[in-house]
């Protein structure tokens, strides 16, 4: 597992992890295929039948689907036809994007959240989610373990846009980025980035990644715009 790899896994943790057939199996009560999916590492090689089913069965033991995520520059091929060809669909194929963190950047002064669990509340005011999996949102950012900046930019109306920093040895993970909808494109999400870039550097960070969905070419273009280059790309093979 390559470094950003591993810096992203610190970020946004799991609840819980396993190692099986060299590959990382991670559970998080179901809470984003991300944190509940079975990863490639450095020692993964292609899945035999058999293995598949060991995998698939350390899932459902949870009560959970099996999800494989997979990578660009990982990815065993064989595995990912042997998916395919068991009904795996491909889905969710998303973009990891790197920035340097070299030079010192401008941003308005950053409003921070004093806990996890008040800035949950301003994601769930702004970005509309609210159903129960949030308990499980809230469990997974209580167990960051690294230095992080629960960034939130209030109007006189409330919370209008949020997102979260997670400073990891040399590496800022940028998670959660939402702006509440009637005050989107207004440069609101491109602030708060810029403040927790910001801050990331003065954390210690050198440079910045984050994970974005490939269909959302709006978001894309804000982060090309900010200096943001794609690094590689990862997809998901889920039963259907």
């Amino acid at each position: 597992m390559n470094t950003l790899e591993c810096a992203a896994f610190a970020a946004w943790p799991a609840l819980e992890e396993q190692d099986l057939h060299g590959w990382r199996l991670r559970f998080a009560d179901g809470y984003t295929k991300r944190a509940n999916s079975a990863n490639p590492t450095t020692e993964s090689a292609d899945l035999s039948a058999s293995q598949i089913a060991d995998i698939e069965h350390r899932y459902r033991e949870q009560g959970l689907p099996p999800i494989f995520r997979l990578t660009s520059f990982s990815a065993p091929q064989y595995t990912d036809s042997v998916l395919a060809g068991k009904g795996y669909r491909f889905t969710d194929l998303s973009l990891v994007m790197v920035a340097p963190l070299s030079v010192e950047r401008e941003a308005p002064s950053l409003s921070v959240a004093p806990d996890a669990e008040t800035w949950l509340k301003a994601f769930q005011n702004v970005s509309g989610k609210l159903g129960p999996d949030q308990a499980i949102h809230l469990k997974l950012l209580r167990s960051i373990q690294s230095p992080c900046a629960f960034a939130v930019d209030l109007s006189a109306e409330g919370p209008v846009c949020c997102g979260l920093g997670v400073s990891v040895r040399d590496q800022l993970g940028l998670f959660d980025i939402a702006t509440s909808q009637p005050y989107r494109g207004r440069g609101l999400a491109k602030k708060l980035c810029s403040s927790l870039l910001a801050w990331g550097r003065r954390s210690g960070a050198q440079s910045a990644f984050l994970q974005v969905a490939g269909s959302n070419t709006v978001a894309i273009r804000l982060y090309e715009s900010m200096g943001f280059r794609r690094a590689y790309h990862y997809w998901y093979r889920v039963l259907a």
